[in-house]
């Protein structure tokens, strides 16, 4: 047998190549794959620049062209589209190489994809900075390469991050997308402490999005859906695009956008007026009443009247009508503040309609990005004969003689029937759905931040006692545990490597704690702050009989605040659906809409698998475990030995018109 040598092989020949006479060998490798995305973007370089690489053909057999490529099959691609866009004709020329010699032509095939490393993008992005320090400028640059201006200046900021940025991008320890993120940054330095962290293997994306978030208005403003980019512009302000075309545009004015949302509100503001109620402006709703006036009392069904009952009927009917003719429409047009009275006016009979004793005295309007302005109805405080009047409630007469009773903080009550669901079950869930706050909780230090300063303006601020048990936040040096329960990996276990990781950076720096959290990044202190502040949460509840109403009202504000949901996280594991009972567990997947007749014949243990297996492909979580549901009740026996224990049905009707809370003062 014998076996050629390179010196037995013919050199390729180059020659030139017709397009009418350029085809596509069936052997090639890639044959029959259609063109790929980045084939426009070749045609427009080649339309700049020729074709820089010659491809590799052979001559022609029998019925084909008279040269058939090898290897150059994007390239002949992008030629054809220029061909069909009326760029070129088909007497195009190009330089090929011909190879004639069977060895060559077998090595053709495969060699030319094997020996060519592919460009990592990291390369491309400091080959424009180069471009750029030899003064070659962002036209010149997207006319020799066939690129977008937009796409040249896109380069041209990626070129321009740090140079550890670009370090971490080529590691794979850091994206493309997360390159852009850094490409905002203005500040150097910031943008090297977050690549170094890359780098060791401690980045979240968390981390760049508290740099790029804080102190941003965004046209996704509550204010300017009302405003609107017309009103906005016209008035002087100014609005910055994410050159990546990836973030919703900045509003640079924000003081003449909060100006004309001002302008906007104004007939609301005088409407409110001429009914004799003092209105308010405020940047966020739910502060606490102003001086003179009292929050609205939380609303109990059951001790509604009749007419009260069939009052807030009609007002919900009338609130759902209206809040429909609104969205029927754009909220910056001239007679949407019509509308948007209307709506308002269904609230504020809605919230009326629950008083007995009490009127409506102020109200506080605020930016909503739903309505383009929400507003908080506050009461003025009951007559003194009504309040003589009301019989004296029990209590400790020594513990409250000679102090006067005040009460500053309302405590809604939560929406749980407490029959039908053993304690070990209702403690299992509270602590799972715990697990999963602090998780959210701390990816979100604004919504931390805010939950921390409530918590701390309770216990300094507000009078009367604030029960430790009856708060979310437990602010103390103790991170929330359950007995000897491991910690959940995808869940408060994820936010305790996080912390981990930064004990270890603080036992390396050999700084003192005030010190090591001094020198760190605002981004970084508050990335901390999110971490620590979440981990304190502790939300479970021991029995079905030790409701904690209170703390169950601040899961819910700050699930809201962080956006809360379990199922990015975590689905119903076996473990978890251990615990349940089949019927519980056929109940789940009724919630799931699964529908599988073999369900109701399988074993406990097949049927926690199927379970299981059904929520992770559906990414579903059980309603039961989101702390603004309300608590479902399926019918089980107590628990052996249990105590017997007064339970009382609550039957409350939650409003969005009542604050549940009071963390400022107005």
């Amino acid at each position: 047998m014998t076996t050629s040598t390179p010196a037995d092989r013919a050199e390729p020949v180059r020659v030139r190549v017709r397009l009418d006479q350029f085809g596509l060998a069936p052997e090639n490798l890639r044959f029959d794959e259609p063109a790929d995305d980045g084939v426009p973007q070749l045609a427009d370089t080649i339309a700049a620049a020729g074709v820089l690489i010659p491809p590799i053909v052979r001559p022609g057999r029998r019925s084909e062209l008279e040269y058939m490529a090898l290897d150059g099959r994007r390239r002949r691609m992008a030629l054809l589209l220029l061909l069909e866009r009326g760029v070129i004709g088909q007497d195009y020329e190009i330089d090929c190489l011909l190879v004639a010699d069977k060895a060559a032509q077998a090595a053709a095939i495969v060699l030319p994809n094997a020996e060519h490393a592919p460009v990592h993008v990291a390369a491309i992005i400091a080959a424009i900075g180069k471009f750029r320090k030899a003064k070659m400028d962002t036209a010149f640059i997207a006319a020799s390469l066939g690129y977008s201006e937009l796409e040249i200046k896109r380069l041209e900021a990626l070129a321009g991050v740090h140079p550890l940025v670009l370090a971490a991008l080529r590691q794979g320890k850091l994206t493309l997308r997360q390159v852009r993120g850094f490409a905002r940054v203005a500040d150097k330095k910031q943008q090297a402490q977050l690549a170094q962290n890359a780098l060791d293997g401690h980045f979240q994306d968390y981390q760049l999005r508290n740099l790029l978030e804080v102190g941003q208005v965004t046209v996704q403003d509550g204010r300017f859906a009302l405003v609107g980019a017309a009103r906005y512009l016209q008035a002087g302000g100014r609005l910055g695009s994410d050159l990546f075309g990836e973030l919703p545009d900045q509003v640079l004015d924000p003081e003449i956008l909060d100006a004309q949302w001002r302008v906007r509100i104004a007939p609301l503001i005088e409407a409110y007026k001429a009914q004799g109620l003092a209105a308010y402006v405020g940047p966020d709703s739910g502060y606490r009443a102003p001086e003179g006036f009292e929050s609205l009392p939380y609303v109990y069904h059951g001790d509604l009247t009749e007419a009260q009952k069939t009052a807030r009927t009609k007002a919900r009917a009338r609130l759902d009508e209206e809040t429909a003719i609104l969205r029927q429409g754009p909220m910056d047009a001239d007679g949407a503040i019509d509308l948007i009275a209307n709506v308002l006016a269904a609230r504020q009979q809605l919230a009326q309609a629950a008083l007995t004793r009490q009127v409506l005295g102020a109200v506080l309007l605020a930016p909503s990005a739903d309505l383009g302005v929400d507003v908080t109805f506050y009461a003025l405080p009951a007559p003194e004969e009504d309040v003589e009047d009301a019989p004296e409630e029990d209590g400790d007469d020594e513990q409250d003689a000679g102090a006067s009773r005040v009460v500053e903080l309302v405590t809604p009550q939560a929406v749980v029937v407490v029959e039908g669901v053993k304690h070990s079950l209702h403690q299992t869930r509270t602590d799972l759905a715990t697990r999963g706050l602090i998780r959210d909780l701390a990816d979100h230090p604004g919504a931390a931040l805010t939950a921390l300063l409530a918590q701390l303006f309770k216990h300094l601020a507000l009078k009367g006692h604030v029960y430790q048990c009856e708060s979310a936040l437990m602010v103390t040096t103790a991170a929330y545990g359950w007995g000897a329960m491991p910690v959940h990996p995808a869940l408060d276990g994820e936010v305790r490597g996080r912390l981990e990781a930064r004990r270890a950076d603080y036992l390396a720096s050999g700084l003192r704690p005030i010190a090591f959290i001094d020198q760190l990044a605002h981004g970084e202190k508050m990335a901390l702050l999110a971490e620590l502040v979440a981990l304190s949460l502790n939300v479970r509840e021991e029995r079905t009989s030790l409701l904690r109403h209170g703390a169950r009202a601040e899961a819910a504000e700050i699930a809201a605040l962080c956006d809360a949901d379990l199922s990015l996280h975590w689905t119903p594991d076996q473990g978890f659906l251990a615990v349940h009972s089949k019927a519980q567990l056929l109940a789940m997947l009724d919630q799931m809409q699964v529908e599988d007749d073999r369900a109701a014949t399988l074993k406990k243990d097949e049927l926690v698998v199927f379970v299981a297996e059904a929520a992770a492909q559906r990414q579903w979580t059980p309603p039961v475990l989101a702390w603004t549901a309300p608590v479902e009740v399926e019918e089980t026996g107590a628990e052996p030995g249990a105590e017997p224990e007064a339970r009382t049905e609550l039957q409350t009707e939650p409003e969005t018109d009542v604050p549940s809370s009071t963390v400022a003062a107005a």
